[in-house]
C-alpha cells in the first residue's frame, strides 16, 4: 500500500500497466452533475498548466486527469486488442464494485491511476476533493506512480481540529493558511475559540488592542474554510472562562464571587443579557456555521454567592442547568444547534439531569487514563437515554500535568486519540474534534506552539477519517508523507523507533528533512532549550549542595562547571528560540513565549547565582 495520512481503507495493486505522471500539462475533465466552482479552482492549483475543460453529468463527479500525449510514458508492452478490451471489462467491474461499497458514504470518493490516466469518482464534491488530495500526497512522494485503485470514505462525519486563541498563537495569516493543509488531510470542520481575539463590534471594548484579528482577516478565514470544504464551529464562552471579560471594571460585579474571575453568576439579569450578546453577536457573524459552542465548562464556583445559594438550594447541577438552558433556548430558537462540554454533569444526580434541554450537544471531553471506552459509554448512555446526542473531543496538547510543555506530551496524546478512535467507533460518534489548547486557561502559562503539534494532530485526522488505520506504522507514515524521509532513510540512521518518539528523533534527522523543514527546526530549537535548562545537570536544582556543604571547594566547583556549561547552552538556545518563534507568532507574542520560559533563569541569575558567587571568569 502507498503511504497516506489518513490511510485509505481500501487499496488495490493493478499490475502490467504503465506508470503515472500527470506531467506540466496535463488534460483535466471534470464531469459534475451541479456546478461548484472550488474545485475548478483547486483543479487549477494542483496543475497550473493544465488543459481544462468541464461538462454537466447526470449523477455524481468524476475527474479525469490525462498525460499531455507527448509527455506520456509508454508501457513495455502495450495489450493487444482483446488485452485492452478485457481490462476495460475489468475496470468497469471495478467501478461498479466500489459505487456499491460507497454507496450512501458522504464524501467517499475511488481514486483509480491506469496507464497514462487517473481517474477520481465520487458522489459529491467534497469527496472528489478528497480524492484529488489523495493523489496529490501520492504524487509528492513520487514523480511516477503504478498503477493501483483506492477505494476510501470516511468513518467520522465530522473530523474537526481547534483553533485556540486564548494565550500565544500563529500570526493570521497562517492561521489562514493552514486551513488548506487542514483540507490536504481531510479535516472538515475547524472549532474556533476566539476570545478577545474576536472583532467585536457589539462589544468594542473586548477586543484586544494589538491580537485581535481585523474585519478583513476574520472574513479571510471564513471565506478559505468556505473554499476548503471546513465548517466552522464557533466557540463562545457563557459561563466559565470569561476571565478576558470579568477583568474589565464594567463587568466585575457579574462575578458568582469576587474570587472567580472567569465565572458568571447565574442569578444576575445581566449575566444572561452579556452571555446572550456575546452569542447574538457570534452566531450573527458565522451565517453559514450549523453549530454554536456555549463553553461552560469548569464553571467551579456555582451556587457560592448567598443570592445563588437560596435561588437553587445550593444545588449546583441546578444552578448550572437553569443556566444552560437559557443558553440552549436563546440559541436554538436562531436555528443552530448548540453544544456544550459534558464536564459540570460528569456526576449529574438523574434527577436534575433530566432537566436538561436536550436541544443540546454534550461535547465529551476526556483527555487522560485508560478508561475511555468504560467512561464515554457511560456518559453516552446517560445523555442519550435523556434525548441528548454527543460528540467527542480528545487532544492533542493539553495540560498533562506539565505546564511548561514546550511540545505535546505525545505519549499521552498517542494513547488519547488512539482510545478515543475506537470507543467513538463502538458508539457512533460522529463528531471527533482534536482539541488544542494553547495554556491552561487565559491568565496561565502558554503550551507549546501550535506549530509543535501537527504530528499529533494529523493522527488525529488519520484516526477520524479511518479508524482501522495502522497507528504502529503512523510515524514511518508521517516523516515520509509531512517531512519526505522514507522509512529506510530513517531506520538507516537512527535504528528503531516508536509512535511515541518522534518529538525524540525529528531533530536528529534535520539533515534528511525534505518538506516541512522549519517545524522541524522549531522542534529542534524546544529540545535544546530543555536540555539547557532542565534536562541536564540544571544549576537551580543543584544549588541546594552548597548550603548542605559550605565551604567545600569540589562541590563549590562542581557546581560552578555545571552552571557554566548551562549558561552557555541556554544563551545559545535563546536566539534560536526567538528565531523559530517569530516565524510562525507575531513579535511581541514570541517574546511573551520566551519571556514564559526564561524568566525564571533570569531571575536566578539576578538573585540566587550571584548570591552563590556563579560567574562565567573563573
Amino acid at each position: 500500500m502507498l503511504p497516506t495520512i489518513p490511510q485509505a481503507k481500501l487499496f488495490e495493486s493493478i499490475g502490467g500497466a504503465a506508470a503515472f505522471r500527470p506531467g506540466r500539462n496535463p488534460r483535466v475533465t471534470l464531469i459534475a452533475e451541479q456546478d461548484d466552482p472550488r474545485l475548478e479552482r483547486h483543479c487549477r492549483r494542483a496543475f497550473p498548466g493544465m488543459e481544462y475543460r468541464e461538462e454537466t453529468g447526470e449523477t455524481g463527479f468524476v475527474l479525469r486527469i490525462e498525460t499531455a500525449p507527448d509527455e506520456g510514458i509508454t508501457a513495455e508492452k502495450e495489450p493487444g486488442r482483446e488485452g485492452t478490451e478485457s481490462r476495460e471489462a475489468s475496470v468497469r467491474a471495478e467501478e461498479k464494485a466500489a459505487a456499491e461499497t460507497l454507496a450512501g458514504r458522504k464524501e467517499g470518493y475511488r481514486l483509480r491511476v491506469l496507464g497514462n490516466e487517473a481517474v477520481i469518482r465520487a458522489a459529491d464534491a467534497a469527496g472528489l476533493f478528497y480524492g484529488l488530495q489523495t493523489l496529490l500526497q501520492l504524487l509528492e512522494q513520487e514523480a511516477e506512480l503504478p498503477a493501483f485503485a483506492i477505494t476510501d470514505w470516511p468513518d467520522t462525519a465530522l473530523r474537526c481540529m481547534n483553533y485556540d486563541l486564548r494565550q500565544t498563537y500563529s500570526k493570521p495569516e497562517r492561521l489562514i493558511a493552514y486551513l488548506a493543509d487542514f483540507a490536504r488531510f481531510k479535516v472538515n470542520a475547524l472549532l474556533i475559540e476566539y476570545e478577545d481575539k474576536f472583532p467585536f463590534e457589539t462589544y468594542p471594548e473586548l477586543v484586544h488592542p494589538k491580537h485581535a484579528l481585523s474585519k478583513e482577516q476574520f472574513e479571510e478565514l471564513k471565506r478559505a474554510a468556505r473554499e476548503y470544504f471546513i465548517e466552522i464551529i464557533p466557540l463562545q464562552q457563557s459561563f466559565g472562562h470569561l476571565e478576558y471579560v470579568l477583568r474589565h471594571g464594567a463587568y466585575k460585579h457579574l462575578r458568582e464571587t469576587e474570587k472567580s474571575t472567569g465565572e458568571l453568576c447565574p442569578s444576575r439579569p445581566e449575566s444572561y443579557e452579556l452571555a446572550t450578546g456575546l452569542l447574538g453577536e457570534m452566531m450573527d457573524r458565522h451565517p453559514d456555521s450549523r453549530y454554536i459552542h456555549l463553553g461552560c465548562d469548569e464553571v467551579y464556583s456555582l451556587c457560592e454567592c448567598e443570592t445563588c445559594r437560596e435561588r437553587f438550594e445550593g444545588v449546583r447541577e441546578r444552578a448550572f442547568i437553569t443556566f444552560l438552558n437559557r443558553l440552549i433556548e436563546f440559541t436554538a430558537s436562531r436555528g443552530r444547534t448548540p453544544i456544550f462540554w459534558h464536564d459540570m454533569l460528569d456526576k449529574c444526580p438523574e434527577e436534575e439531569l433530566k432537566r436538561l434541554d436536550p436541544r443540546g450537544v454534550a461535547m465529551i471531553w476526556i483527555y487522560n487514563g485508560r478508561n475511555i471506552e468504560r467512561d464515554v459509554t457511560v456518559l453516552t448512555a446517560k445523555f442519550r437515554t435523556l434525548g441528548i446526542e454527543v460528540m467527542g473531543a480528545p487532544s492533542v496538547r493539553s495540560f498533562d500535568w506539565a505546564e511548561h510543555q514546550n511540545y505535546p506530551v505525545i505519549v499521552n496524546r498517542v494513547d488519547n486519540l488512539r482510545q478515543w478512535a475506537e470507543t467513538a467507533g463502538k458508539l457512533g460518534i460522529g463528531c471527533m474534534v482534536a482539541t488544542n489548547w494553547t495554556g491552561p486557561f487565559s491568565l496561565g502559562v502558554p503550551y507549546g506552539i501550535f506549530e509543535t503539534t501537527w504530528y499529533p494532530m494529523l493522527l488525529h485526522a488519520d484516526l477520524a477519517w479511518n479508524r482501522g488505520s495502522d497507528t504502529e506504522g503512523y510515524i514511518d507514515r508521517f516523516l515520509q508523507v509531512f517531512h519526505g524521509i522514507p522509512p529506510e532513510v530513517g531506520h538507516g540512521k537512527l535504528g528503531n523507533y516508536r509512535i511515541e518518539d518522534y518529538y525524540d528523533i525529528v531533530w536528529k534527522l534535520s539533515d534528511e528533512v525534505r518538506k516541512n523543514q522549519e517545524y522541524a527546526e522549531l522542534i529542534g530549537a524546544m529540545h535544546d532549550f530543555e536540555k539547557a535548562t532542565d534536562r541536564s545537570r540544571a544549576i537551580h536544582k543543584y544549588a541546594y549542595r552548597q548550603e548542605l556543604y559550605p565551604g567545600d571547594e569540589a562541590e563549590r566547583r562542581s557546581l560552578l562547571n555545571n552552571y557554566q556549561r548551562n549558561h552557555r547552552k541556554r544563551e545559545r538556545a535563546r536566539p534560536r528560540m526567538q528565531a523559530a518563534l517569530e516565524r510562525f507568532q507575531p513579535a511581541d507574542m514570541a517574546a511573551h513565549f520566551l519571556k514564559s520560559r526564561f524568566y525564571l533563569h533570569d531571575y536566578l541569575e539576578r538573585t540566587l547565582y550571584r548570591e552563590l558567587g556563579m560567574n562565567m571568569d573563573e
